[in-house]
């Protein structure tokens, strides 16, 4: 994150032309993006209890970070309404010293809300995979969260441990010590490539773990397609680190930086919501116990002889491999019910 003086940009004749506020631009930006998000994560969670689904870890992360998403963008629309994205802020003097701390710890507050929002979203998606993956497949996601936890708990500590003491990271006047820009610039541009590389990484396993699975291979691509949706978000990661070169810069204006911070969670908890989705939009729907008890009915009358003669042995044997099939039919019906509930989907 830059500095308060790094959320200015040398441009125009005057700050109050509309061309040289960036703030409204922002808001419409930021908040349609979680308005966007807030919709797929509520279609996730109404197919979930439409389905009769309890409710897992990797729904309560999602949900989670989804919230801390809400928090940046009010905590962003805060700064804006102090004056963050007006152009030529700190040299046409507009801006008082208490408007210059509000949008500081504002900004600040922002951009670690998109941190918790980005590590909890790939928390969820790898849970997700850990339900359908084993062996040593299981191994890595567990590494891959282990390391999503560390480098973004770094990247949260250096948020606001940046400067010593921690005040000064709003109270610009004070006395004391910050890291050089160029540390905080580098240490976000590794940290924006490693989640981008997460994430593609966590919408390519699929691949690998649904290949293998005997369906259909319509169905198998709708999955495989639905599950690497996370690759849109790995581009957004990669895409805010050109945005990174704000930090530091005094005349520069951090506004394209907090669009891309938060479309990248955004992006991700959208992704981790479309293989749910995918329920809503089948065409038929699996059929239940009792529609193949009919079946099963519909066929013995229509094919019975009549009443008058006795039945051959070829009837006999159909109704006996009817009844048979539909045994199994009941066991693997009592067998995936409780799988779901043991599994908490």
């Amino acid at each position: 994150m830059a500095g308060p003086h790094g959320l200015t940009r040398q441009s125009g004749p005057s700050a109050q032309d509309g061309n040289n506020n960036l703030g409204p631009y922002l808001n419409r930006v930021v908040w349609s993006l979680a308005a966007l998000s807030g919709l797929f994560l509520g279609l996730r969670v109404y197919c979930k209890l439409l389905r009769r689904r309890q409710l897992w870890w990797d729904d309560h992360f999602l949900i989670a970070s989804w919230v801390a998403l809400v928090v940046s963008v009010a905590m962003q629309s805060a700064a804006v309404a102090r004056g963050l994205g007006i152009r030529n802020l700190y040299t046409m003097g507009i801006l008082d010293a208490e408007s210059v701390t509000a949008v500081s710890l504002y900004s600040i507050c922002a951009g670690f809300g998109s941190i918790l929002a980005t590590c909890w979203s790939k928390i969820s998606f790898a849970i997700s995979l850990l339900r359908i993956s084993t062996g040593r497949m299981r191994w890595f996601i567990w590494f891959i969260i282990l390391s999503v936890n560390l480098v973004f708990a770094s990247n949260g500590a250096i948020q606001w441990a940046q400067c010593w003491p921690v005040q000064k990271r709003w109270y610009w006047d004070m006395e004391g010590s910050c890291f050089d820009s160029s540390i905080i610039q580098n240490y976000n541009t590794f940290v924006a490539a490693f989640s981008g590389l997460m994430d593609i990484l966590l919408a390519l396993l699929p691949w690998k773990i649904i290949w293998t699975v005997a369906i259909n291979k319509r169905e198998k691509l709708g999955a495989l397609v639905a599950m690497s949706a996370g690759v849109i978000a790995g581009l957004m990661a990669f895409l805010k680190i050109k945005t990174l070169y704000v930090i530091g810069d005094d005349n520069a204006t951090t506004v394209d930086l907090f669009i891309f911070g938060t479309a990248e969670p955004a992006t991700a908890i959208m992704a981790a919501s479309i293989p749910i989705l995918r329920t809503l939009i089948r065409r038929e729907p699996q059929p239940k116990p009792a529609q193949f008890i009919e079946l099963a009915d519909s066929r013995r009358k229509t094919t019975r002889p009549p009443a008058l003669e006795p039945p051959s042995d070829g009837d006999g044997e159909t109704q006996q491999s009817a009844e048979e099939s539909w045994t199994k039919v009941s066991h693997l019906e009592q067998a995936r019910v409780r799988g779901y509930g043991d599994r908490g989907v």
